[in-house]
């Protein structure tokens, strides 16, 4: 590529991620007669430490004849709400069992919500699932159900289809049959959450709750059938609204925190690495970049002082990965090799070493990620997305940031830091 579509090449690259960089952080109105804009960043869901939210405590009702097996319920009950709530993207909630005894309570802490109701319809009720006639008779329940999760039906409406086992498709097929023109009633709890008109009998092995008032609804009631059914109903004893741990402005300052570090880094990378280094600068900006929009889209971040702890990690790791590229193309001029050629094996090279530093950490982040509840799985969460992108942009556009500058350059290897073991001028 000739010297003069390198540099159009390159200014197109800079002034798309200034204008993404803008998106990110930016809000700003736009006009009188259109929404105002609001930024990227912005939409990322924060936990109970850099927003607050709201904590209800949950009094269980429970039977005499349950008082024996009380700390496995309990126990039970927890894990049952953390699947509905990591199901529903709350990954950063809080469960925790509270007093002893009788007097044993659930406290529940989600970020971003606003009143006890709300939490009400996030965690939904005991769960039971019920498909039932009009004198109550069972047919079938949520031991019958493989999965649940919510979509839309051909008319744009939410739903949550469900999928039987094979006991309940026959269970389903031979209730369907005996309703033909009566209604059903799916029932959640005491509450009757769809009542549709059996036409027909009907032998798939899924069917869909309809008439659900929006999307949210539907992955609610999905989230609770996927997670099972609590061995007791449960109402709300007390409430209150909490206010972020750390204050208002902990997220504003850890922004700019990562900003003048991210600087420093661009300063010493350029210092030792010339060239390359501002390669490698624009790449970890670019990075920066697209890891906003990431976490804005993936459904289960919540951003919180552990998950800030991840995205550090992974820029360190990213860094590490350039200077492991550098040191490799470096080895290689020095070697006798042109610096194309040193470029190309280079990156080659360092493409095993850098898989191979960031394969156990993916790993282990995978498995935090599945295993640990509440600010373990946030920061397991971030840390994979950023390794997985630095890998990205450290191999695949680091290298095409490089050969542009190099190509600008005019070929001039000293302007990359490249010498060779006994001095020469490459210019």
């Amino acid at each position: 590529m000739s010297k003069i579509k390198s540099s159009i090449v390159l200014g197109i690259i800079v002034l798309l991620t200034a204008l993404f960089a803008v998106l990110d952080f930016a809000s700003f109105p736009i006009g009188k007669s259109i929404k105002d804009y609001n930024s990227i960043g912005s939409t990322i869901g924060l936990g109970i430490d850099l927003k607050g939210g709201y904590a209800a405590v949950l009094t269980p009702k429970y039977s005499n004849d349950q008082q024996d097996d009380i700390d496995e319920l309990f126990e039970g009950a927890v894990d049952i709400l953390r699947t509905r709530l990591d199901n529903k993207g709350y990954t950063e909630a809080v469960i925790t069992i509270q007093g002893v005894g009788d007097g044993r309570e659930i406290r529940v802490e989600i970020p971003e919500v606003e009143d006890a109701d709300e939490i009400l319809k996030i965690i939904g009720s005991s769960g039971r699932l019920s498909f039932v006639d009009s004198a109550d008779t069972e047919y079938l329940n949520g031991d019958d159900i493989k999965d649940a999760y919510p979509s839309y039906d051909e008319n744009g409406d939410p739903v949550v289809v469900l999928e039987f086992t094979a006991q309940g498709t026959t269970k389903f097929s031979q209730a369907t049959g005996k309703l033909t023109g009566d209604t059903m009633y799916i029932k959640l709890g005491d509450e009757v959450v769809s009542a549709p008109t059996v036409n027909e009998q009907i032998t798939s092995n899924s069917a869909q709750i309809t008439g659900l008032e929006s999307y949210e609804t539907a992955e609610t009631i999905a989230a609770v059938i996927k997670a099972g059914r609590l061995d007791f109903e449960f109402e709300i004893g007390s409430s209150n609204k909490i206010s972020a741990t750390l204050g208002n402005n902990a997220l504003p300052a850890s922004v700019m925190a990562g900003a003048i570090g991210l600087a420093i880094v661009f300063a010493i990378m350029i210092f030792f690495y010339r060239g390359m280094g501002i390669a490698a600068s624009l790449a970890l900006t670019i990075y920066s970049v697209l890891l906003i929009v990431l976490l804005a889209l993936v459904p289960w971040v919540e951003l919180t002082l552990p998950g800030i702890a991840g995205i550090i990690l992974s820029i360190g790791m990213a860094v590490d990965a350039n200077v492991i590229i550098f040191e490799r193309v470096k080895e290689e001029f020095a070697a006798g090799k042109t610096a194309t050629s040193a470029i190309k094996t280079g990156f080659k090279r360092a493409f095993i070493t850098i898989l191979d530093s960031n394969i156990t950490t993916i790993l282990a982040s995978i498995v935090l990620w599945i295993l640990c509840p509440g600010s373990i799985k946030g920061f397991a969460i971030t840390l994979l997305i950023g390794i997985v992108l630095s890998m990205f942009t450290a191999i695949v556009v680091t290298r095409g940031i490089l050969k542009l500058i190099y190509n600008i350059s005019g070929g001039k290897t000293s302007f990359l830091g490249l010498k060779r073991e006994v001095e020469e001028d490459e210019d």
